[in-house]
């Protein structure tokens, strides 16, 4: 079993029930709401989907801030089931990263601390279909951990097991495939949009990363 299969059969529900109060007593602005909200107005956003969206609650800010359609996918059944019921305005999915159960593409997609968790063998095939949630056109908010080099972690709550977290610059993937460029990208330590920035050690900087995609306009015509 990789770790995309565990997520999606066990430990994706006890994430969830192991943050639950906290997504519940979220009350905050966080970075990708943030960027997010300063772009749309003005992007012609008219959809967004979240992958990694855990019951929807970021979603169901943006949905109320924007108007806009929202669609959430997340590996815990658990998540899925809770936000539908919370948050009935949202359309949520339980699936992976690496075979989103989606055939549509949408103007902004949400990939934040998410990740880190995917197995190294299906690392290729998630951002595949995370570029293939992307209409040419649209956008891409990726956050996750930006340590000083690629590295790799005990994920502390399966200590037996053969888990890890996988750190490093995932935005720098979009963009190095040619068809992505980074508008605007906060680095910081803690989460909440609403902290002043401050510099940050390596082993707790995070990042979040507002991409445009363009399947053309970033490939100058050489005569």
């Amino acid at each position: 079993m990789n770790q995309d299969e565990l997520f999606h059969r066990s430990e994706g529900d006890a994430w969830f029930e192991r943050n639950r109060n906290a997504l519940l007593g979220r009350t905050g602005e966080d970075w990708p709401f943030r960027l997010i909200t300063q772009l749309a107005p003005s992007a012609g956003v008219r959809n967004v989907l979240e992958l990694g969206c855990s019951n929807g609650w970021r979603l169901d800010m943006l949905r109320q801030r924007l108007g806009v359609r929202c669609v959430g996918v997340d590996a815990s059944g658990g998540a899925v089931d809770h936000g539908r019921r919370q948050y009935p305005g949202l359309e949520l999915h339980q699936g992976v990263l690496s075979k989103v159960p989606l055939s549509e593409a949408f103007d902004l997609v949400i990939v934040h601390f998410v990740l880190h968790w995917v197995d190294r063998a299906t690392l290729a095939a998630s951002v595949a279909e995370i570029d293939r949630m992307v209409r040419d056109g649209g956008y891409l908010c990726v956050g996750d951990f930006l340590p000083d080099f690629q590295q790799r972690r005990h994920y502390h709550h399966l200590p037996g097991a053969e888990v890890f977290t996988y750190k490093q610059d995932y935005a720098a993937i979009f963009e190095n495939l040619g068809t992505y460029r980074a508008l605007t990208r906060v680095t910081y330590e803690r989460g909440d949009a609403a902290v002043p920035l401050a510099p940050s050690r390596s082993d707790e900087r995070k990042s979040c990363t507002l991409l445009a995609k363009s399947l053309q306009g970033f490939y100058p015509v050489q005569a």
